[in-house]
């Protein structure tokens, strides 16, 4: 919702010629009352709109005049002129309609003269002989058809040399303007003649239908013009389309008798024209068609013909008719065979839709013999099936949509043939049915067929096979490419059952049933779902399902507050029941009940189902709940409640007071959001607030001056008008104020960003109007100096986009911010940036740019020209100190503000532009050889001994075989020196002891790093690169050569083409030519569009050369073989997307072809580099979207070449063709959703995939055969097949039709044998993804045949000779198929078999089993227990190495994979023992403690895991149910393992185990076994957790914490035993809390603070002294401040349980809620503040906060000392930085709660010495800092950006704590708060 603007309608005037005006003139009264006067006044103004008000005027004036019989002539020669001002006005004329309108009423008596006078300038139109003139009379017949011999005649000779003439550019001149001028005049020309002979139908047929008559003789010509049409493949097919129904028209028109048409087109559809019986006319008109074998597009054509021209209805056609209908569609069947053609198909699809519609109309009143033909089960439904499975995922929506309606109308034509069947019990529907409801919910056809069906035969039958659909269906939408259909489907299935319910039942009880159907489901989405399951439902099926019934709403509502209430209930009462459980509302991870409460709220309320605010929140949610969504943890609850107060169906309804506190609460705590799109959404629905604050404002205006008759939409039954717009007034002042305020020194990039957009939406929604239009607020208002100079500041951001929301603010903001420009601060910011565009450092000159301004071009120009100078003599000189880039890209963002296709002063211009363009050329050539270099990124490298440098020597000259500038054949010594001479860099290597040193500006050293070399050359590149791009894109250029206007001309666009040809044809560094393609593609898409045919010709031939250039490369050739091709694909890229997308594409077509043949295997075995160039380019062009569907047609012969590249000898070819494949993947099959390779998404059929590619289908069998035939030979090399890869990679993504089982062609069963063979593979990896290509291929019911088949192969223990890798292949195969349990081959298992890989799998396959089918079944045991499988089991674990041991050095291939999977089912089948028998546990094979003794780490690993995942599901369930004793007594075996553990997982796992054991149980054990007193073992961990890895450091730190705790229970009375070590463990808890330390060690840390937060933090009575306690509190408020969202979110659930205590709840309405780290900071200062006086420690406590508050003074100090000794300037700087921290707002937020704790506890320092101290330190740093400040530059927020941020906020720690000194000595009196957690405001700006 945004302001809605009203456009000025445009209308052209209209003019007459100089002898009209004298006939008016002549005519016209002196008192002005007659036509001629009015029509005079009509043609002397101006302005289009107000002429139509005298054009009303002549039919009245008309209706008055007196006419006695006779025509005046006056009036005669108006009508005449009004005629030719009808034929003069374009057809989209507004005035040419109201002419019109007006001429259609007049009076009887003139429209015999009005007729007269129109026919007469029609037939002089026609006579026209200017080709370009032939569209406008085309428009003219259009809006008036009269005398149809002339018109036709015009018609015929206009197409025929509109053809020609379109032949003629096309072969000559190439202008696609022109081309495209003549295609659309051609369109109408036909469209104009299909109405003109319908209208030839009325008339009387002797008058025209006489081969001698000229209607006739012209419509003859017409139709042989249009049959030519249709088959002239150089027209656009929109054309040829318009010609098929023309044809089809004309001959259904003039064709006698007219019952034999239907015979007559099915013959032309066959090719089975009988010419001897065709009338001569036909056949001299339609030869083609009758007689020669027709294109496809032609047929398909003329089959549209047939069913758009013929009249269908009511089978009025008869037999001949049906047979017709028939005809047609056998004739589509086999054109559906051989189009590949996207937009082909594209026609296809429709014209198939519309045969269907055809025949639901025919079918009627039709035979019974064409209701056979057409019945479910006929051929031809069966075809359409086929071709609706194969097309349904087809990546053109269009031709998905057809496929759905092609299904629906097969449903309907089935139920028009059926024979009083019902429809549920109709084995067509119940085939179909099943069929459908069979496939998995990954393919999207199925949805909208499943919907056809649903619309059909109804819900109710589908429910009945499986009342879980609606909950599958919503399972499915956490994939975004399946949402639209799945949403879709369930609005159709809803509406369908409600309408069934409600016809069923006669009172309401069929809402429950509804509810809990389909509105149940959603609420547990909504609840438990993942996230993106729940945002795709809100967005998605939420509207649909309130929209359709708005009374669910309080349903919803009902039900989720009462969850919300429960789960705080349950929280309060554990934490009432001291358990130490976690006391949140559930994960950060989960928005909960709430979140859906607001998310059905805010969709409703923008949906228009709420009546009012006001009855939204007393009546459905409270004002807590809306605060608690407002600061929620999770980001898209607080966006919901957002959207709830800021969306309104009604742009004018007002926003209540209530609403805009709500908003400016969220505003305080939101704007530091890390995420773009939360940020995105939030500046965008404050913007809708906005908008309905400025609309409702004009509303209220109204209703306060008596404008308006109606109240505002929501009453004002509260407030006054007046009222309501001082609340606006203030709201909006305030929440500048606020926004501005969020701009101070050190605020982060998202808080800047987000006040910036905010500010910006204010200023554009809020524009400062003249005239005397009342608006609410304007933002110049409150607009001062120091705000001005915060918005200018802003510029010294980092992050461009902060520099450019500034930049727009101050545009909106340019008339009042002229007050504020003071031109000596001008000439600062001028001379600050002229500094900063020479910065080393790239984001300077982004600022630099922001700070010029457009009328300084001159003066940047100037200084590069000096640059450009210098930099000619030394680079390393230009790298240090004045890099190039920041010139330009100053000149760039300047001419970006300039209407430069508006400039006025051309001949000032046209020096300027020759100079950047000469400068452009010098600054590429300087920094050319660097990027144009072998290897760029290593040049210039750094050594300081002779030696190095001398082998730098030799490969420099290895890497730089074309480069002559002296810098690439010497290496440079940079040493420190007093003295520098420029001339020292030139020195040979001889005299290698010249020390030199590089100085910059202010005589600063600089180290000159190949990385500064590197980044000066390539990023100058890149804005030469953008400022070409930019002159051409926005320059205006020469129309003609000699022409006068424009800026550019023809020659210097010829030389940029040039440059950016040379420069990305030749660079290596990936960023230049990257950034050059920008700008080149800015140039090719000016040149499309530019009249000058020289110009516009230009693309192709640049395109030209460099495919010839291509062709002929050879290794001495300047293009670059390596790296990908470098910038040649980028250069091919931008030339190809440029061509106009309506036309033909051939340059498209022309290069694919030409690639893809350099780009196959080659006899020339000299050069490969023409082939690697071609495989390259084609991987550009099949990943560029913008060539869409128009490279399908190439697939698969790019395929082709991608695999036989595979097998070539070169590696390059290799490596290009795997690329190329790799993006032919990811075209055929989509873009991968998730990181799951084997995910079922980006999939498709074999069906559709071969129809798609029908030419892969012989070529991947016939490559997988030869593929398998390597396999199965006796050699079997690896080498052997290099292409199986491949071959298999694309096979695995298949998966078999629904119709595979009826229809034999293109099924995937060949593949199967091979893929079998395949599985034999020598290589491990094709073993592996043979297995995985058979299953998809596989159809269920094929499964069980196949696994016999599989087993047959394997051999028997008693054979003698056999393959263990034809062995592992088909086990592999059986693992991912098996179904059905076998004991067969059983000793593949055992030590019978000696290969361990083999072993390995089998083992895998009986682990399987374990799974599968170890469930019991109706009255039976599990099927492993009626078979004996366990016994089986236990032999093979016993008889293993598990029991009999290995020795640790055995090395055998396979053995890790062995052991792991002899592991895993030794474990499953101890669980199967334990589980039946619980402590009888003779019969286990192996006991855990026998596997954790094993020496192999991969045994222990495994076990310990499954260890720990009972442990962890027993300690979630609160007790040891579910877990056996046997488990609880290991302690002792894993603090023995603990002890003597060397492998690093394995101890972790350990660690973890004993976490979630309780302590009491093992802890006591220590000292018998493992000769460690508790404290001796708590020592141990903690040393662990202070010196070990991340992982491991995290995990003992939990263990710790975990048992400190449990210490200070059991040492309650003794605790002073424990101080030592309790300080121990604090420093450890401070330690893992530092922002350099991994995410996982402060995750650690956040999870042991929020559980001893009960004990430790919130005591009532700490256990701790206070120094250790603030101490682990500064910890948490760290932990709210890093940068990880995983970390703060884990400290706010310290935070938040530290809120739910007993004597902590009370502090704040967010007890027992989740909030967002913003506001956890201030609420633990809060809790910190109120426990302290709890604590009674406010004496000792308050100086420790006050030194937070302060900061650390020797910050400052160590500040002053580098500063002084000054630092060296780094290209990049390393350091460890925080975006999301503020300092400043730490420092509010403790400053206010400070204050409030001082005035609420009245507290006085003891003694005025006590805080003498801080006193002091205080003056001093005031001092520092003032002398720090004047050593400064005037313009240091620019120039010295990071000190002067520091100082300021350094300065406000100052100012803060000075404050509070001052109240405390009474000096300053104490603030007024509203609340204890909010900030405190600034003052008010006045």
């Amino acid at each position: 919702m945004g302001l809605k603007k009203k456009r000025e309608m445009q209308v052209a005037a209209l003019t007459v010629h100089h002898q009209d005006l004298e006939t008016l003139r002549s005519f016209a009264d002196v008192e002005g009352k007659n036509l001629a006067s009015l029509l005079l006044h009509c043609v002397q103004l101006k302005d289009g709109v107000s002429q139509i008000h005298y054009v009303k005027q002549i039919v009245p004036l008309l209706e008055k005049a007196d006419t006695n019989g006779v025509c005046d002539p006056a009036i005669q020669s108006c009508l005449d002129i009004l005629a030719g001002i009808y034929y003069s006005l374009s057809l989209k004329n507004p005035l040419k309609k109201v002419l019109a309108s007006s001429l259609n009423g007049l009076p009887e008596f003139f429209q015999t003269e009005a007729i007269h006078s129109f026919t007469s300038h029609l037939e002089e139109e026609l006579n026209t002989t200017d080709l370009y003139s032939y569209r406008k009379v085309v428009d003219n017949i259009s809006s008036c058809m009269e005398n149809f011999n002339l018109v036709l005649h015009f018609l015929q000779k206009s197409l025929t040399e509109i053809l020609e003439e379109n032949r003629q550019v096309l072969k000559f001149a190439g202008n696609h303007i022109v081309q495209t001028q003549l295609m659309n005049d051609l369109l109408v020309g036909i469209r104009v003649s299909m109405t003109l002979v319908q209208k030839v139908q009325d008339f009387q047929e002797n008058l025209w239908k006489a081969s001698s008559s000229p209607i006739w003789q012209s419509m003859c010509g017409l139709l042989g013009i249009f049959t030519e049409f249709l088959s002239d493949g150089d027209l656009l097919q929109t054309i040829q389309s318009t010609s098929g129904l023309a044809v089809i028209l004309f001959v259904k028109t003039m064709f006698q008798p007219s019952e034999n048409i239907p015979e007559l087109i099915s013959s032309l559809l066959l090719h089975s024209v009988d010419c001897t019986r065709v009338p001569e006319w036909l056949m001299s008109s339609c030869r083609s068609l009758c007689c020669a074998d027709l294109p496809g597009s032609a047929l398909l054509f003329l089959c549209q013909g047939t069913l758009a021209m013929l009249d269908w209805q009511n089978g009025g056609m008869g037999p001949s008719g049906e047979a017709l209908l028939l005809d047609t569609v056998h004739v589509l069947f086999t054109l559906s065979s051989q189009i590949k053609e996207s937009t082909l198909e594209m026609f296809l699809s429709r014209i198939l839709a519309s045969w269907t519609n055809s025949a639901i109309h025919i079918l009627e009143s039709s035979s019974p013999s064409l209701k056979d033909s057409l019945n479910g089960n006929s051929s031809i439904v069966g075809r359409l099936l086929e071709y609706v499975y194969t097309h349904w995922e087809h990546p053109l929506d269009a031709l998905r949509h057809q496929t759905k309606i092609i299904f629906r109308n097969l449903l309907q034509i089935h139920r028009l043939t059926m024979q009083g069947a019902h429809l549920v019990t109709d084995p067509f529907f119940l085939g179909l049915t099943k069929s459908l409801l069979r496939l998995e919910w990954h393919i999207k056809g199925k949805y909208a067929c499943l919907g056809c069906l649903v619309e059909c035969i109804g819900i109710e039958h589908i429910l009945a096979i499986d009342n879980t659909i609606p909950s599958q269906i919503l399972e499915v939408m956490g994939d975004q490419s399946l949402v639209p259909y799945a949403s879709d489907l369930l609005e159709t299935m809803f509406k369908n059952h409600k309408n069934h319910l409600k016809a069923q039942t006669a009172d309401i009880t069929w809402i429950d049933q509804w509810h809990e159907t389909w509105v149940s489901p959603l609420l547990h989405i909504l609840c438990e779902g993942n996230l993106d399951q729940k945002s795709y439902v809100i967005d998605y099926y939420l509207p649909k399902l309130l929209n359709y019934s708005p009374e669910s709403l309080r349903y919803m509502v009902k039900i989720l507050q009462t969850s919300i209430d429960a789960k705080t209930v349950m929280v309060f009462v554990i934490v009432l029941l001291r358990q130490e459980q976690s006391s949140s509302l559930g994960s950060c991870g989960s928005r909960g009940a709430l979140g859906a409460l607001m998310a059905c709220l805010r969709t409703a309320r923008a949906h228009g189902h709420l009546q009012s605010a006001t009855d939204t929140w007393e009546n459905l949610v409270s004002s807590a709940r809306i605060k608690q969504g407002l600061i929620h943890q999770h980001c898209q609850v607080r966006i919901d409640t957002l959207g709830l107060l800021c969306e309104s169906s009604r742009s004018t309804e007002i926003v209540s007071a209530e609403e805009m506190q709500w908003i400016q609460f969220f505003i305080m705590y939101n704007l530091n959001s890390q995420s773009p799109g939360v940020r995105q959404q939030i500046c965008s629905l404050l913007k809708k607030l906005f908008c309905r604050i400025q609309e409702s404002s004009q509303v209220l205006y109204k209703v306060e001056h008596g404008k308006s008759k109606h109240e505002p939409e929501n009453g004002l039954t509260k407030e006054q008008p007046s009222v309501s717009l001082q609340q606006y007034k203030n709201f909006m002042s305030s929440t500048c104020n606020s926004l501005f305020e969020a701009l101070f020194p050190g605020s982060s990039y998202s808080t800047r960003f987000s006040a910036l957009t905010i500010l910006g939406s204010i200023a554009e929604v809020f524009p400062v109007l003249e005239g005397r239009v009342q608006v609410v607020y304007q933002l110049s208002h409150d607009i001062d100096a120091d705000r001005f100079q915060t918005l200018i500041e802003c510029f010294t951001s980092t992050f461009e986009e902060v520099k450019t929301l500034a930049f727009d603010l101050l545009m909106k903001l340019s008339v009042t911010a002229v007050q504020f420009q003071d031109a000596e601060k001008l000439q600062g910011l001028f001379e600050a940036a002229l500094e900063l565009s020479t910065s080393t450092k790239p984001y300077d000159c982004v600022t630099a740019s922001y700070l010029l301004m457009a009328r300084l071009i001159k003066c940047l120009i100037e200084n590069l020209e000096e640059d450009v100078s210098q930099a000619e003599n030394s680079l390393l000189q230009a790298a240090a100190s004045f890099p190039m880039y920041g010139r330009v890209h100053c000149v760039t963002r300047a001419l970006q503000k300039l209407p430069l296709d508006s400039l006025q002063l051309l001949s000032e211009w046209t020096p300027v532009v020759e100079k950047l363009l000469l400068l452009s050329y010098r600054i590429s050539a300087v920094v050319a050889p660097v990027i144009q270099s072998s290897s760029p990124e290593g040049l210039i490298p750094m050594d300081t001994d002779s030696e190095s440098a001398s082998r730098l020597q030799v490969i420099l000259n290895e890497i730089q075989p074309r480069d002559t500038n002296d810098y690439f054949n010497q290496a440079k010594i940079l040493r420190e020196c007093d003295n520098f001479d420029l001339e020292d860099l030139n020195a040979s290597v001889s005299n290698i002891d010249t020390s030199v040193d590089i100085k910059g500006k202010e005589g600063k050293t600089y180290d000159v790093t190949a990385q500064m070399v590197l980044v000066c050359c390539w990023r100058s590149m890149k804005e030469v690169a953008l400022l070409l791009g930019t002159l051409c894109q926005l320059l205006p250029m020469q129309p003609m050569p000699e022409s006068s206007d424009g800026l550019l001309t023809v020659e210097q666009v010829k030389e940029i083409g040039d440059y950016f040809k040379q420069h990305l044809l030749q660079s290596r560094h990936r960023g230049a030519f990257e950034l050059a393609y920008t700008g080149f593609v800015k140039l090719t898409e000016i040149l499309n569009r530019c009249p000058n045919v020289n110009l516009q010709r230009l693309p192709e031939q640049w395109l030209w050369n460099v495919l010839e250039e291509v062709k002929c490369s050879d290794p001495s050739s300047k293009l670059c073989a390596t790296r990908r091709s470098a910038g040649i694909p980028f250069y091919i890229q931008a030339l190809l997307a440029s061509e106009p997308k309506k036309g033909k594409m051939d340059l498209l077509k022309i290069t694919m072809k030409e690639l893809i043949l350099l780009a196959g295997p080659t006899d020339n075995s000299q050069s490969t580099v023409p082939q690697v160039h071609a495989l390259n380019i084609l991987r550009a062009l099949f990943r560029d979207t913008r060539l869409g569907e128009n490279v399908i047609p190439f697939v698969a012969d790019g395929a082709k070449a991608a695999i036989l590249g595979f097998t070539s000898p070169v590696w390059a070819v290799r490596n290009s063709s795997t690329l190329l494949f790799s993006s032919l993947i990811t075209r055929i099959f989509g873009v991968k959703q998730g990181k799951d390779d084997h995910s079922k998404t980006n999939r498709m059929t074999g069906r559709e995939f071969f129809s798609r590619f029908p030419e892969l289908y012989p070529f991947l069998l016939k490559q997988l055969e030869a593929v398998a035939d390597t396999v199965d030979s006796d050699m079997g090399e690896p080498d052997r097949h290099p292409s199986m890869f491949l071959l298999l990679l694309v096979l695995e993504k298949l998966y078999p039709s629904p119709m595979d089982g009826t229809s034999s062609a293109l099924s995937m069963a060949p593949f199967v044998p091979f893929i079998m063979r395949c599985g034999r593979s020598p290589v491990y990896r094709s073993r592996e993804m043979a297995a995985r290509a058979l299953v998809p291929l596989v159809m269920i019911d094929q499964v069980p045949s196949t696994i016999r088949t599989l087993l047959t192969t394997l051999p028997n223990c008693t054979d003698q000779c056999f393959r263990q890798n034809h062995i592992h292949g088909t086990l592999l195969q059986e693992l991912t198929d098996i179904t059905v349990c076998t004991k067969a081959k059983l000793w593949l298992a055992k030590r019978q078999n000696p290969c361990l890989v083999t072993r390995a799998v089998y083992i895998d396959i009986l682990f399987l089993l374990t799974y599968c089918l170890n469930k019991p079944t109706k009255g039976n045991q599990p099927v492993l227990e009626r078979l004996g499988f366990w016994e089986e089991v236990r032999g093979i674990v016993s008889g293993s190495e598990l029991i009999t041991g290995l020795p640790c050095t055995f090395k055998v291939p396979g053995l890790p994979q062995y052991l792991q999977s002899l592991t895993k089912l030794a474990i499953a089948a101890v669980w199967a023992v334990l589980a039946r028998a619980r402590e009888q546990t003779r019969a286990v094979p192996i006991t855990f403690s026998q596997l954790l003794a094993s020496s192999f780490p991969e045994v222990r690993l495994l076990t310990l895991e499954a260890l720990l995942e009972r442990f962890s599901a027993g300690a979630s369930q609160l007790g040891e149910e579910g877990l056996s004793s046997s488990l609880y007594s290991m302690g002792e075996d894993f603090l023995l393992l603990a002890m003597k553990e060397s492998h690093p997982e394995c101890l972790c796992k350990i660690l973890r185990i004993l976490h979630c054991m309780d302590p009491s149980e093992w802890l006591p054990l220590t000292d018998r076994c493992i000769h460690l007193t508790p404290k001796e073992f708590l020592i141990w961990t903690m040393d662990i957790a202070s010196n070990d890895r991340s992982e491991i450091q995290g995990v003992a730190l939990r263990l710790t914490s975990k048992v400190i705790a449990y210490h200070m229970k059991t040492l309650e009375k003794n605790r002073d035993l424990l101080a030592p070590l309790l300080k121990q463990w604090v420093q450890l808890v401070i330690l893992s809390c530092g922002d350099h330390l991994p995410t996982e060690s402060r995750l650690a840390a956040a999870e042991v603070l929020t559980s001893v937060t009960p004990l430790v933090l919130t005591n009532p009575y700490p256990v701790l002294d206070l120094q250790d306690t603030l101490a682990l509190w500064r910890c948490v408020l760290i932990l709210l401040q890093s940068e990880e969202q995983a970390v703060r979110d884990a400290a706010t659930e310290t935070v938040t349980t530290a809120l739910s205590q007993e004597n902590t709840c009370q502090t704040t309405e967010f007890a027992f809620c989740q909030v967002d780290a913003s506001i956890a900071l201030a609420l633990a200062l809060a809790v910190l503040c109120d426990l302290l006086q709890q604590w009674d420690q406010l004496d000792p406590g308050l100086p420790i906060l006050l030194g937070w508050l302060l900061g650390d003074s020797d910050d400052l100090v160590g500040y002053v000392e580098s500063a002084n000794q000054g630092e060296r300037d780094y290209l990049f700087e390393k350091s460890e930085v925080n975006f999301w921290a503020e300092t400043l707002t730490f420092l509010k937020h403790l400053y206010r709660q400070l204050m409030h704790l001082l005035c609420k506890s009245g507290w006085h320092p003891p003694s005025s010495e006590s805080l003498g101290h801080l006193q002091r330190t205080l003056s001093e740093q005031q001092h520092l800092l003032s002398q720090l400040f004047r050593e400064l530059p005037p313009t240091a927020a620019f120039l010295k950006t990071v000190e002067f941020t520091r100082l300021r906020i350094q300065e406000e720690r100052t100012s803060a704590s000075l404050r509070l000194l001052a109240f405390l000595e009474g000096k300053e009196e104490a603030p007024l708060f509203s609340a204890p957690w909010t900030l405190l405001p600034k003052k008010q700006v006045t």
